[in-house]
């Protein structure tokens, strides 16, 4: 029987590791745990800066937004995300932009039309002049909407207005 438990003997004779091999892995293993240490307040720091990027608070409803999120790390994944739950306002719709753009051209057409001498009132001079060219029947009536008050404002003359 005593051949049986031979191999017990036979690992507790088994050589140590060198104390200089022990004292190196120990500090490799403290130099991981740092490296990992700094990865995760690296990647904490990307997140925040991430975040701040995209305009989400810090407190109150962006607070559980930074926490919650766990999607890509780009700034549109984020920032739909913020969207979605309110912590963002969405963009405006460009429906809205076309209103105020008519207002402002609106706006610049008055403005315009003050430069010109006229009253502002509508329709402008260039307006007129195009409808009466095109109610016009024939090239004396052309002429005619040419040589008009109309025709001039616009800059226009013909060869035979000098004869």
């Amino acid at each position: 029987m005593s051949d049986e438990f031979a191999y017990l003997d036979e690992e507790d004779e088994a050589p140590r590791l060198d104390p200089n091999i022990r004292k190196q892995l120990r500090e490799k293993e403290k130099i991981s745990k740092e490296l990992e240490a700094v990865r995760a307040e690296l990647e904490l720091t990307r997140r925040e800066a991430l975040f701040s990027e995209v305009g989400i608070p810090k407190a109150g409803a962006g607070a559980l937004v930074r926490k919650a999120y766990d999607g890509p790390a780009d700034a549109e994944s984020v920032r739909r995300f913020a969207e979605e739950y309110g912590v963002l306002d969405a963009p405006s719709r460009p429906v809205e932009k076309a209103d105020s753009s008519e207002q402002e051209l609106a706006q610049l057409r008055k403005a315009q039309a003050a430069t010109l001498g006229t009253s502002g009132a509508f329709p402008y001079v260039e307006q007129n002049f195009l409808a009466r060219l095109s109610e016009a029947h024939s090239a004396d009536e052309v002429m005619k909407i040419i040589m008009s008050d109309d025709g001039r404002k616009l800059g226009l003359h013909s060869v035979n207005e000098g004869l």
